[in-house]
């Protein structure tokens, strides 16, 4: 691992528009909302500048598979009649911001990757309010206004509320988000000398109260996947189960004096509302829209054009630039909408791609985990691998937030080059009982 200042700052950069692309394009320069769209596009083009000059740019494999990738869709693309600024726009979405995975992994260390968990932790207190006002003032009020200004612009929630998005354009961005902060603040818990008490509770408090304010089902999904992974970690080392008690009695008692507040109860409403929805249950409306996540491009492949429909016509992008429409032209689903605009034989080489990025993740973190007892990758590989996977990258947020937290899962790989990372006594034990691997 090698660092090099521009590159990080440029890095840092990236990561404070991801924050705050959404409230530009709301509130402050709404008029020019389709131009902040890609406004973290010339950054990413900094950083690589930037990494070349260094020499942590990354030659391996897996950048190549990319340009390969990258110039068949163009090719297959220019086949069809798909408009050429569409074709651009789908080759930005699929490929342009997937190298910085791998130079923020030559880039940072461990030390940079908790640096910005503090920062993720801090900005949740006035994210968390901005989600309050959003939530507690009319659909239509200026607060609650759409990118570009537009007013009801958000997605409804229950209870005539919006689901706030805080300062994202939608409320993709606080799924994500929140997911990601909840990694950090188990690693404080499990980490002792991380972060302070004081930020441990303050992140805690965070998460627990922005789900019902969230209103959002994605959000539930996200934490429970990322408190999967904590439990995993948890389990590694039973001996320290007793110290987590206290917090966790304090926290289930703030739950249930949460109960009754207006917040749960939107939440609970949207989640029977969905549900029930169509007459269905928990089966058909849950369970079975996340299967036919994986199914659905295996069943749309044989009526897919071999050379596909063209790459950015399925992200609602694409659509209001060949249409003029904010909508779905191909499919609402992720791998679904890849098989579609690349054909069979390309799109599902992309798909293998992203399984390949999500797989190395997890399996990585998981083996340093195992070897040196440090679970901050594993962690943020709970928040990171499904939106890899699966996530839709037509949203900008989305995208940015699939490839900056797949980079900081594998820079919290790399221990800092000056210094041992401080373990605590039961996770140092495990380490040195448990065999490499």
């Amino acid at each position: 691992m090698n660092s090099d200042t521009p590159t990080k700052a440029a890095i840092g950069l990236y990561f404070w528009l991801l924050l705050f692309e959404g409230a530009l394009r709301k509130w402050l320069f709404p008029q020019w909302s389709d131009v902040l769209f890609v406004i973290r596009d010339p950054v990413v083009i900094a950083i690589y500048l930037f990494a070349l000059r260094a020499r942590l740019f990354p030659g391996r494999p897996a950048v190549m598979v990319l340009w390969v990738l990258a110039t068949f869709s163009l090719a297959f693309a220019l086949t069809g009649d798909s408009p050429f600024m569409v074709t651009l726009f789908g080759l930005r979405t699929n490929y342009l911001h997937l190298p910085l995975v791998f130079v923020m992994a030559q880039a940072l260390d461990r030390r940079d990757v908790i640096h910005y968990g503090r920062w993720f932790i801090l900005f949740s207190v006035p994210m968390l309010v901005l989600m309050m006002v959003q939530f507690n003032s009319e659909p239509d009020a200026w607060v609650n206004v759409g990118v570009g200004g537009t007013e009801l612009g958000q997605l409804r929630g229950a209870m005539g509320r919006i689901r706030p998005p805080g300062t994202f354009s939608f409320i993709s961005g606080v799924v994500s988000y929140f997911a990601f902060m909840m990694s950090f603040v188990i690693y404080g818990w499990v980490q002792r000398g991380t972060y302070s008490v004081p930020m441990k509770l303050i992140g805690s408090v965070m998460v627990l109260a922005a789900l019902p304010v969230s209103i959002s089902r994605s959000l539930a999904l996200a934490l429970l996947i990322v408190a999967l992974f904590g439990a995993v970690v948890v389990a590694r080392d039973v001996r320290r189960i007793p110290s987590y008690l206290g917090p966790a009695a304090a926290f289930a008692a703030l739950a249930l004096l949460a109960a009754d507040t207006i917040y749960v109860e939107a939440f609970l409403t949207r989640w029977d509302e969905a549900v029930t929805a169509g007459g269905g249950g928990f089966y058909e409306n849950v369970v079975s829209r996340i299967i036919d996540q994986f199914t659905q491009p295996f069943e749309l492949a044989a009526g897919a054009p071999i050379f596909g429909h063209g790459i950015g016509l399925g992200t609602v992008a694409g659509a209001r630039l060949s249409t003029g429409k904010y909508t779905f032209l191909l499919s609402e689903s992720e791998l679904a909408r890849i098989v579609l605009e690349l054909g069979p034989m390309l799109g599902f080489a992309f798909i293998g791609w992203r399984v390949w990025l999500a797989a190395l993740l997890v399996v990585k973190s998981w083996g340093t985990f195992l070897k040196e007892g440090d679970s901050l990758a594993w962690l943020l590989a709970g928040a990171t691998f499904l939106s890899v996977l699966i996530g839709q990258w037509g949203p900008a947020t989305s995208l940015g937030f699939a490839v900056f937290g797949a980079g900081l899962t594998l820079a919290a790989l790399n221990p800092p080059a000056d210094e041992t990372m401080d373990v605590s006594e039961g996770e140092q034990e495990l380490a040195e009982d448990t065999p490499p691997t």
